[in-house]
């Protein structure tokens, strides 16, 4: 490198101020483009390395997520089973029950059904009774009344043979009392027409005298005057 350096510097000695100004722009120039081709590499290697760092950082995030969420699931399967233990046992302890209630019930049915057919026995045997009681009571009603039926029948057709007689007899006396009535009526309307004839003479009597006594009267005023 010193060498390098002092060939350079000898070589510089050389060179007339216009070729020193273009080698050291030339050497300014290929400096600035190894700089900004070390600046690209540097920075295409941190965004490399950034882009693997996130690549991990996302793969690890994932991986935890996926642990986390096992972790929960695991906690949570957990908690369901507990649950469903919890109800298995509530409703195991509520068939016994109901199967208990269920067997008090069916006791309690056939006790009820035995209790029903005595009572319902005891209760058909009442109404046989009954009945036979009933149906001898309608029996004796249906006897007493035929005979008053038949009393009364007969009393009845005694009764209008005793009134078809009376009738008969009451009929005559009817027709006798009517023909005397009547006889009575014609003799009285022919007294009653005799005197009115002798009422209606002596009217025109009157009527005939009256007028002949105005009459003479009439003549003897005639006279006078």
């Amino acid at each position: 490198m010193g060498k390098k350096k002092g060939g350079n510097k000898n070589k510089l000695a050389k060179m007339s101020d216009e070729e020193r100004a273009r080698y050291l722009q030339h050497r300014a120039d290929m400096e600035e483009e190894a700089r900004r081709r070390k600046q690209q590499l540097i920075a295409t290697f941190m965004k490399n390395k950034l882009k693997r760092e996130d690549a991990f950082a996302r793969l690890n995030l994932a991986k935890i997520n996926q642990e986390w969420r096992s972790i929960l699931r695991n906690i949570k399967c957990k908690e369901l089973k507990e649950e469903v233990e919890a109800v298995e046992k509530t409703c195991t302890e509520c068939i016994e029950n109901k199967n208990a209630v269920i067997k008090r019930l069916l006791c309690d049915l056939d006790e009820s059904e035995d209790l029903y057919s005595t009572m319902l026995h005891a209760h058909m045997e009442r109404v046989e009774k009954i009945i036979r009681i009933h149906n001898d009571r309608v029996n004796f009603l249906m006897e007493l009344y035929e005979l008053d039926k038949k009393e009364v029948i007969e009393n009845y057709e005694r009764e209008m043979e005793l009134y078809k007689s009376k009738k008969f007899e009451l009929q005559k006396d009817l027709e006798c009392v009517f023909y005397g009535l009547a006889e009575k009526a014609r003799t009285d309307r022919l007294r009653n027409d005799e005197e009115h004839m002798l009422k209606k003479d002596e009217l025109k009597n009157s009527v005939c005298f009256l007028t002949l006594a105005q009459h003479t009267e009439a003549l003897h005023s005639s006279k006078v005057y």
